[in-house]
């Protein structure tokens, strides 16, 4: 089951959006993959601004100098392929 469905599509993307490049790490697209169903920029969007209002609710702000132990934790959460597994 995906724990994020994002019907339908962006709307004025001319006037609320800009076109912009970003690195994105590996397991979090493999993450958006298996846990997103619908349009993946609904989801992008939606995931950075309930990150954002996170952040925002934290009097004392973060401070990122390493993203590893989310990673790990991204991964120790992914469903485990069998090596019979086909892509």
């Amino acid at each position: 089951m995906k724990k994020l469905v994002t019907p339908g599509q962006m709307k004025d993307r001319s006037e609320t959006c800009k076109l912009t490049s970003v690195h994105i790490r590996n397991e979090t697209l493999e993450w958006v993959e298996e846990n997103v169903t619908g349009n993946k920029q609904i989801a992008f969007n939606y995931l950075l601004l309930k990150g954002i209002q996170s952040l925002e609710s934290t009097p004392q702000g973060w401070v990122i100098d390493t993203i590893q132990p989310e990673i790990d934790l991204l991964r120790s959460r992914a469903p485990r392929r069998d090596s019979t597994d086909q892509d």
